[in-house]
């Protein structure tokens, strides 16, 4: 992974959404290649690995646990559907909502992507620190949950 221009980087910042992006879009790239060998992206082993955490959810559910628009998660779940590596079936409470569900085959690959993913956090706790990183992961939770009203 190429590393990133400091002061190219402090020229560019031009306020937090740009910064929150520009460090999002680093990290990922970081996810990314350490996935590779399963052929997931970051945000597609997130998918797979909060359903195999909280169980079959709602489109609705599942985005809003992902902190993600339907429309984006619907995009992202498209080629998981098409591997087989998810589900989506008729809620059987409410039959105009759809359902997502890891498959088998989705629940291997999370598991084969364990230690892959596990091996990009470290990469990024040793580049940024582990209290740094720990640190963050609270931080960004609070950026997340934020009310912004």
């Amino acid at each position: 992974m190429r590393p990133v221009d400091d002061d190219a980087l402090s020229r560019c910042e031009s306020c937090n959404c740009a910064a929150l992006r520009q460090a999002a879009r680093h990290v990922t790239r970081l996810y990314d290649e350490a996935l590779a060998p399963i052929d997931l992206g970051a945000n597609q082993y997130s998918i797979l690995a909060t359903l195999q955490r909280v169980g079959p959810r709602t489109v609705q559910q599942l985005a809003a646990c992902l902190v993600m628009d339907r429309s984006t998660l619907g995009h992202l779940l498209r080629p998981l559907e098409g591997r087989r590596l998810v589900r989506l079936q008729m809620s059987e409470r409410d039959g105009r909502r759809r359902v997502v569900l890891a498959t088998p085959a989705g629940k291997a690959l999370v598991t084969e992507g364990r230690p892959l993913w596990a091996k990009a956090q470290r990469r990024f706790e040793r580049a940024v620190g582990m209290d740094v990183a720990q640190g963050l992961r609270t931080l960004l939770k609070r950026v997340a949950t934020a009310d912004f009203g």
